[in-house]
């Protein structure tokens, strides 16, 4: 028998139905049981992998997993907003490598490091943009919009290259990258320092609120005032940028940007990280704690290999079991909503 709709005060004084607070209350309990569950794998796998081969346990092993982490995980930031937001970004992993060729491509033109980092970020907000305004205003599926993009950043970055190799950065440039500070890595300190300032964006922002609601229902966003184009060129334009900006990154940690670092690995790998960290594929719904857990578990999991011996190749393996699954379980989680009425 349905529990019939009660009404109790809010803070303010104003009624608040308290199925719909019961409904929120839910939600919130899900996310928290999810990340649970995730954590949950990422300390059994690891105590598989450590009785294997206990060198995976080592401190300098854990501080390579975690520097491995640091630009999946910058990257999966703002995905999980474009996703939350009810879009979807395949054009990440080109925007990574074009970023860092641009930058490489001006310092080793004389251009002083920190206008050339600027000027790569610029290119990959320019690219967010893109992929909005074909999204929006030609009506191009996100999905359609942002491979194109793929091809379009990757190829771009193909011919400023000439295939090979941008080299030769000064030490300052590649010290941001490659750096320490006690024994760990600057990355590791850069990835928590953006994963905080997302989660209160998300969490704890109008902005925030307005990402989940556009996700949850775009007409309905649009009907109470919230810019929905905006917010969609805003939220491509950031991903965009946060992908640069990791791509530089990674060129500064491996002194070297190459038209091949990213790709479809990156893309996919990050996107699945997101979606297996609880993000619905479908809009509304996701954390950037939930992000920060997906993206362990796959650095987890390819570090794992190859402490103790497994054909790296297995990798694309797991992605994809993993991937299946994240999504089969996002869909459990929908019908569920529904039968509920959330």
């Amino acid at each position: 028998m349905t529990r019939p709709a009660t009404v109790r005060p809010r803070p303010d004084g104003s009624p608040l139905d308290e199925t719909a607070a019961d409904r929120r209350s839910g939600l919130a309990w899900s996310r928290y049981t999810q990340q649970a569950g995730l954590i949950a794998v990422v300390v059994l796998l690891g105590s598989a992998f450590a009785a294997i081969n206990g060198d995976f346990a080592s401190s300098d092993n854990l501080i390579e997993l975690f520097r491995a982490v640091t630009l999946y995980f910058i990257v999966a930031c703002a995905s999980t907003l474009v996703l939350v937001g009810g879009g979807l970004d395949f054009s990440i992993g080109a925007v990574y490598a074009l970023g860092a060729v641009v930058a490489g491509l001006l310092m080793t033109n004389g251009v002083p490091w920190p206008v050339a980092v600027l000027g790569g970020i610029g290119v990959g907000i320019a690219a967010g943009v893109i992929n909005a305004s074909v999204s929006v205003y030609l009506h191009v599926p996100p999905l359609i919009a942002t491979l194109g993009m793929f091809f379009f950043a990757g190829g771009i970055a193909v011919v400023l290259t000439g295939g090979t190799d941008v080299y030769g950065f000064p030490d300052d440039f590649i010290n941001i990258g490659a750096g320490e500070l006690g024994g760990v890595p600057y990355l590791i300190f850069y990835a928590i320092a953006i994963g905080i300032v997302f989660h209160v964006l998300l969490e704890s922002t109008v902005v925030g609120y307005n990402i989940r609601a556009i996700g949850g229902n775009r007409a309905a966003a649009a009907a109470n005032g919230i810019r929905v184009a905006r917010m969609d060129i805003g939220l491509y334009a950031l991903s965009g940028g946060i992908a640069a900006l990791a791509g530089i990154l990674g060129a500064a940690r491996l002194s070297t940007a190459s038209p091949a670092a990213g790709g479809a690995s990156l893309t996919f790998q990050v996107v699945t990280a997101v979606i297996i960290g609880g993000t619905s594929l479908f809009g509304g719904i996701g954390t950037i704690a939930g992000s920060a857990l997906g993206a362990i578990l796959f650095a987890e999991i390819n570090n794992g290999l190859q402490v103790i011996n497994v054909n790296p190749l297995y990798q694309n393996i797991f992605i994809g079991v993993i991937l299946v699954a994240a999504v089969a379980i996002d869909q459990y989680r929908r019908r569920r909503r529904f039968r509920a009425g959330g």
